[in-house]
């Protein structure tokens, strides 16, 4: 048996990060707390209850729920933005990327109420939000992610969404580095190749 030492969690992103590092994210909520047949994880039912862990997660929220009419008008990713670019900010503080990245979409599987939804048939998961991402190609670390929200509202996140615009914002974090960059079809112009 792995023995963890017992760490204080204050935040629920924090004891969420620890779930996924110890890799239980596609454990039954249970079955992380139930230490019955000492299959639970240790850290987590040391640190808080399964009651209190269900409270906490049905009642965060990221959004501030006064102005996001008035951030929507501007933002479709408006509820999630500034997670979404926390998120970012980590996965590039926290890692070197190596000199071969690559860039691709990805579905993320989403049958939700959202206005970004796609539909797109050839993937295994035919409904779901979709992301573009620029990975390490050699461990497979996201290093910078951009959602796909279709044409957005007037205002500072208006861009254009063809595939070369696409690529000058993921690779802006490594630009002038001297690092390898693949990508599809789908990404590449003759613009694009000129620009890397």
């Amino acid at each position: 048996m792995i023995e963890y030492e017992l760490v204080p969690i204050s935040s629920i992103s924090s004891f969420k990060n620890l779930i996924g590092a110890l890799r239980c994210a596609r454990k039954n909520v249970h079955q992380i707390w139930d230490n019955s047949r000492g299959s639970g994880v240790e850290a987590c039912y040391l640190a808080m209850s399964e009651k209190r862990y269900r409270f906490l997660v049905r009642c965060i929220r990221f959004d501030d729920i006064n102005n996001r009419n008035e951030r929507r008008e501007i933002d479709k990713l408006a509820p999630i933005r500034e997670v979404f670019e926390y998120f970012i900010a980590n996965f590039q503080n926290n890692f070197i990327a190596s000199e071969y990245l690559t860039v691709d979409e990805q579905l993320l599987a989403f049958r939700g109420r959202c206005s970004f939804k796609q539909y797109i048939p050839s993937k295994p998961a035919k409904y779901g939000l979709k992301m573009f991402a620029l990975v390490n190609a050699k461990t497979a670390y996201t290093f910078n992610l951009e959602a796909y929200v279709g044409t957005q509202p007037e205002g500072p996140y208006k861009c254009k969404n063809s595939g070369e615009d696409i690529v000058f914002r993921l690779v802006q974090p490594v630009e002038g580095s001297n690092r390898n960059i693949t990508a599809d079809n789908w990404f590449t112009s003759f613009p694009l190749i000129h620009f890397l």
